[in-house]
């Protein structure tokens, strides 16, 4: 079997295109092929070697990032070995928060997988349980102000209590103090 750090390195390739295509799968090495088996169309770490490692996901719209943002991120980073953050898509945000984000999901995702706690920054889907099926992680880390969601059984759930002690650690206050 490879090492963990081959396995974290196949899991967020396999996380980030949703599956390690055929193609990907024919040049991986002969020890890496072996960690992972076919799972419908695609190719996905076996049991065995998932269970090497521990993900934690957390999510948000990320799209002024604040001192709660990295706050949030690094308290979520403490509780796995693997971070993948997850961005709200672009109609989530104009339905939740009914505006227009600031930045497209594309450029929010790219910013917070730029930050140092997180792993993996992809952009969710419509259907939350879709985004949990993709990322299966070991824990969900929700920030002090987020609704938690109903689990499937086995994953865990961290809310955070405190937003820090930055007053800036708030979208609306930042965009409050910009007049946005």
């Amino acid at each position: 079997m490879g090492s963990k750090e081959e396995a974290i390195g196949l899991y967020l390739l396999g996380v980030l295109h949703n599956g390690i295509s055929k193609g990907v799968y024919d040049e991986l090495t002969p020890i890496q092929q072996a960690m992972v088996e076919r799972k419908g169309g695609a190719y996905a770490l076996q049991p065995d070697v998932r269970a090497l490692f521990s993900v934690a996901l957390t999510g948000g719209v990320f799209d002024i990032i604040h001192p709660g943002h990295l706050l949030t991120l690094r308290e979520a980073r403490k509780q796995a070995d693997v971070l993948v953050a997850v961005v709200a898509t672009d109609e989530t945000v104009k339905t939740r928060k009914g505006a227009e984000p600031m930045h497209t999901q594309d450029e929010r995702a790219e910013l917070v997988g730029a930050l140092k706690p997180v792993d993996l920054a992809i952009v969710g889907v419509a259907r939350w349980q879709d985004t949990l099926a993709r990322v299966s992680p070991d824990v969900v880390v929700y920030g002090y102000d987020q609704k938690p969601m109903e689990l499937p059984p086995g994953m865990r759930m961290v809310q955070l209590t405190s937003q820090g002690a930055n007053p800036n650690s708030k979208t609306g206050r930042v965009r409050e103090a910009f007049g946005l």
